[in-house]
């Protein structure tokens, strides 16, 4: 297979990572709609099985981070990538062919597993060719393009619902998986810096210079909280608007609007990082987040929400989110330029394994009742706040204003 030579522009490398890293939103965004639809034809007896189809999906996904990186830096980012998305077809079929729950939950795991490739090589390439605060600018515009994933992936999934059935989602998936592995082949160059050895030595020591880096692993910590509020509503949002509050096929509707405010504080982050300075942004927006949070719970014990006032709650909880994901990412790499490969891997399967855990714990408090629910999610965020004030800490850094103030002038 030819490998173009000359790099691609900023803009196309943008649009280009945004829809790797958009893989793994379509990969749950789109099934959220047939959730329903896949535990009756399945005979799912317990409404929180059905939460299986996403929590196996990011099981895979976390298990499989971690190897990515090292197979990263020694075969390169592209042949790392097309390994990935060779398994997420794979997984894709299995799910269109799946006899019974079991043999789907099967396949959902190996498209975790192959979406994983994508995800870390994605990290990589960009850390390969920005750092700092221009990381994280192009971080934030990235999660800009990749936000309209989950806004519109549930809208495709109900349309699919509408003219066929759940199993034609994952020929869907099939067909955006050739899709990006042919837009890699044709545009995309390697951006390996320099081949690092693939042997337990070199893996053992590279793991343990991450692992040590104890700002890396605070940062990784608080993404893992942050993003584990985020699937605690993934998993439950379809019982939630659905069982709940009885919405139909509308669903797909409240869920965009619901995370169109994660894609508008990453638009905004792109300009604010610059003048405020990442620590500053993630420690504000994780507090106000939690606090938001934690009083959207007390709310609803004296007066139970209606719909239009659950989603007016989650809003502001969700924008403070999107004020951490980019920043916080990039704070956990920074220190980790010599080692993006398999830095990504560790720090995203750590974070991604907190999330999983995390997620799954607030989602399964969902049984009919929101309070309980959003508690947990605030005290996640409460918690993520608390890990990136431990880790400026262990930076000896009381912020990076003066310094993005310099770059602003």
């Amino acid at each position: 297979m030819l490998t173009p030579r000359r790099p691609v522009g900023r803009v196309e490398f943008i649009v280009l990572n945004a829809s790797l890293i958009a893989m793994v939103a379509m990969c749950i965004d789109a099934v959220l709609p047939a959730l329903g639809l896949i535990a009756q034809d399945f005979q799912v007896a317990d409404p929180n099985q059905r939460q299986f189809v996403i929590g196996v999906m990011f099981l895979g996904l976390t298990v499989a981070q971690f190897f990515y990186g090292p197979l990263a830096d020694r075969y390169g980012r592209r042949n790392t990538l097309f390994g990935g998305v060779g398994l997420f077809l794979l997984g894709s079929y299995l799910c269109w062919a799946a006899d019974d729950f079991a043999a789907l939950l099967l396949g959902r795991f190996l498209q975790g597993v192959g979406v994983a490739g994508p995800r870390i090589v994605s990290t990589a390439m960009i850390r390969d060719r920005f750092k700092g605060v221009e990381m994280a600018q192009v971080s934030s515009l990235i999660m800009t393009v990749f936000i309209a994933v989950p806004v519109l992936a549930p809208m495709i999934g109900q349309a699919v619902l509408w003219v066929g059935d759940w199993r034609d989602l994952f020929l869907g998936y099939i067909l955006w998986a050739v899709a990006m592995v042919l837009w890699v082949a044709l545009r995309q160059p390697e951006t390996l810096p320099q081949v690092r050895p693939l042997n337990p030595g070199a893996i053992w020591r590279t793991t343990l210079e991450v692992l040590g880096n104890r700002p890396a692993m605070f940062y990784t910590l608080a993404v893992g909280c942050c993003f584990g509020g985020l699937v605690g509503f993934l998993v439950a949002s379809q019982q939630i608007y659905q069982d709940y509050f009885q919405v139909g096929d509308a669903f797909a509707l409240y869920f965009g609007a619901s995370a169109f405010a994660v894609g508008i504080a990453s638009y905004f982050n792109n300009r604010w990082v610059a003048k405020f300075g990442m620590r500053a942004m993630v420690s504000n927006a994780s507090l106000i987040g939690a606090v938001w949070a934690l009083t959207f719970a007390a709310l609803n014990l004296v007066v139970p929400l209606n719909l239009a006032g659950f989603v007016i709650m989650l809003v502001p909880m969700f924008f403070a989110m999107g004020l951490c994901f980019g920043n916080l990412n990039a704070l956990a790499m920074e220190p980790m330029g010599h080692l993006a490969g398999t830095a990504s891997a560790i720090i995203g399967a750590l974070s991604s394994l907190v999330s999983v855990m995390t997620g799954s714990w607030v989602g399964n408090l969902f049984d009919g009742a929101i309070d309980v629910w959003a508690f947990g999610v605030g005290l996640l965020l409460m918690l993520g706040w608390f890990a990136t004030r431990l880790a400026i800490r262990a930076e000896g850094a009381i912020d990076d204003l003066p310094q993005c103030r310099k770059r602003v002038q």
